[in-house]
Parts: C-alpha cells; sequence; structure tokens
C-alpha cells in the first residue's frame, strides 16, 4: 500500500529490532504512528544507459541498442573511434548488470560456413560458453563455435503456439536447437527434427535435448539440408522452419520437398526496407512455381530491422 501510493522512501532500507519492522516514509500515513530511527541510505546504482552516456556521448545510443545479452555474456559492439574506451565501456556494463559475468567484443561478422562470429574478452572471466534460458528451455552453448541470436525469441514463441499435436515438425539450420526445443516444450505431442551442418553445434543440441528431458520428441540430424531432406525426409513434415535469414531462399525448394501438401513452412528472410515484405512473398511465389506447389501466404511480417536500409521478413505460407 505504502509503495503504490508513492509514500514508501525508497532512498533508504526498512530496518528491524526485536519488536517493530520500520519503514521508511516520506510524509504522515493516517492511523499509524511515525517514529524517527536511523536508516541505511540505498546506494543508487547507476544503470548502463546512464553511465554510457557518460563514457561514449552522442554515441551511446549506438552502443545502447547493439549490445545483447546470452545467458551471463553480453556482447558489444564497439565502434572504431571509442576503442580507447572499449574496456571503460565494457566495466560499466559489468557494474550496472550484477547477472552478467563476461562480455565479450564482436571482432569480425559472420564467417564461414557455420556462420561464427569471432570475439575479444573485454571484462570479467575469460569464456565464451554460457547457459541462456528462453520460453522455460536451458540452452548450452558456445558463441565462438556456434551461431545464435536471442533477437528470435519472439518468433520461436509465437511458432511454437501455431504447432499442433500429433504433428511432425522439421527445423532446418537448427544451430543448438532454440526452435526445436521452444516448440517441443510448448507442444509435447509433436515430434521435432532438428538438421544442421555444424558438428560443434549439434553437439550442443544433442546436449540440450538431455538438459531439458526431451529424448524421443526431439532429434538432432547432423548434415546439409541439400542431403538429409532427400535422403529422409521427403513429404514428411506437417511445418518446416527456415531460420536462416541469409540466403534461405536458396533453399525453398528442399523445404518445399519435406513439406506434406498442405504443410505450413515459416521463411526467413532479408530485404530492402523500402520493398518490403512484398519482396519476401515473391521470392516464396517464385519457389512455389518453380517446385509445381500452389503456395497460400498464411502471413508476412516484419521481424526485426537489420540496418537502416534492410529489414528481415517472415512469411508463413501453405504449401498444397
Amino acid at each position: 500500500m505504502l509503495s503504490s501510493s508513492g509514500i514508501l522512501d525508497l532512498d533508504y532500507f526498512p530496518s528491524h529490532d526485536e519488536k517493530y519492522v520500520y519503514l521508511p516514509v516520506k510524509r504522515k500515513v493516517p492511523r499509524y504512528k511515525l517514529v524517527e530511527v536511523d536508516a541505511r541510505r540505498r546506494e543508487v546504482r547507476k544503470g548502463f544507459k546512464e553511465m554510457l552516456s557518460e563514457i561514449a556521448g552522442k554515441d551511446a545510443d549506438g552502443i545502447f541498442s547493439s549490445y545483447d545479452i546470452v545467458g551471463d555474456i553480453a556482447v558489444v559492439e564497439i565502434p572504431d573511434e571509442l576503442h580507447a574506451k572499449e574496456k571503460q565501456i565494457a566495466e560499466a556494463l559489468l557494474r550496472a548488470d550484477g547477472k552478467i559475468r563476461v562480455v565479450l567484443g564482436k571482432e569480425s561478422g559472420m564467417e564461414g560456413e557455420y556462420r561464427v562470429r569471432r570475439f575479444s574478452f573485454l571484462a570479467g572471466e575469460k569464456r565464451t560458453e554460457t547457459i541462456y534460458v528462453e520460453h522455460g528451455v536451458r540452452m548450452r552453448l558456445n558463441l565462438a563455435k556456434v551461431y545464435f541470436s536471442p533477437r528470435l525469441s519472439h518468433e520461436r514463441g509465437r511458432i511454437a503456439e501455431k504447432v499442433q499435436p500429433g504433428e511432425t515438425v522439421l527445423v532446418m539450420f537448427a544451430g543448438v536447437g532454440p526452435f526445436a526445443l521452444v516448440v517441443a516444450r510448448k507442444q509435447k505431442d509433436a515430434k521435432v527434427y532438428g538438421i544442421e551442418l555444424n558438428p560443434d553445434a549439434v553437439r550442443y543440441f544433442e546436449e540440450n535435448v538431455k538438459l531439458n528431458g526431451m529424448e524421443g520428441r526431439v532429434e538432432a540430424v547432423l548434415g546439409d539440408v541439400r542431403k538429409v531432406i532427400p535422403e529422409r525426409f521427403v513429404g514428411v513434415a506437417d511445418r518446416v522452419l527456415m531460420p536462416l535469414p541469409k540466403s534461405a531462399e536458396d533453399f525453398l525448394d528442399v523445404a518445399l520437398l519435406a513439406a506434406k501438401k498442405g504443410g505450413v513452412i515459416h521463411f526467413y528472410t532479408f530485404v530492402n526496407r523500402a520493398e518490403g515484405k512484398e519482396a519476401a512473398e515473391r521470392k516464396v511465389l517464385d519457389a512455389g512455381k518453380r517446385a509445381g506447389r500452389k503456395i497460400q501466404i498464411l502471413e508476412s511480417r516484419e521481424v526485426r530491422p537489420f540496418s537502416p536500409s534492410t529489414v528481415q521478413i517472415v512469411v508463413d505460407f501453405r504449401a498444397a
């Protein structure tokens, strides 16, 4: 009651003796007696954004909007002009968030066929492995060995809500299993397969299946989707997920091969902001025409901005 009415004074800690609890207040409280006691003042901890503004000035907003937290690891991108202050920025992040134990700096974009990134250690412990929790699912992963984006958390939850009992779900480019595991947690009567090319990611995926008690319901498959799908998954899936934003359109043919007649495919892609979701839909319709499949667009929407000129789009469609 004191807090909701704005009477509780949050600048001080409550205290007690053998007989009473003393709550610090800003003014008189009807029907209660006020007494004077010694109270310990709370230490006011500055937030990261405030500390960042003091260090980086006008460049603070760009850094603040681009950093990610994965488990207890923060990943930041420091512009070249602030390179001399990167350690100071990293230490500020550690002080601002007590849950963070490691601060990594991005040293490259996504590289190689496994789409992994190089990092530098800026502050805290020197490691790149962590446990990340999302939608009740625990995932162990190593940021230096696998691709992972916490920014698709909403999408994973959204798709999991759409999966129906008894569905067979195929996740292409499955990584350490985030889409597959979140789907399996939400829909316990679904059978979920995840195909991944990176052996390190598959090793973590298999560990995460056990970590979440999903043996028998989720299977991690090591291999190239272009080889694995024709061998094992032709016409098998009620639902196909394609969380590979760059160049995913090059794999729409095998996604259609895996989908049952009437199956649903969730296709992620990057497009020019000016062209919008219509550009993503054209990629789907063209692939359907080449495959001889009738396409019904169920929904298309912007997932997130990628750059000032580029956005990520998801197209949910049914292939008859």
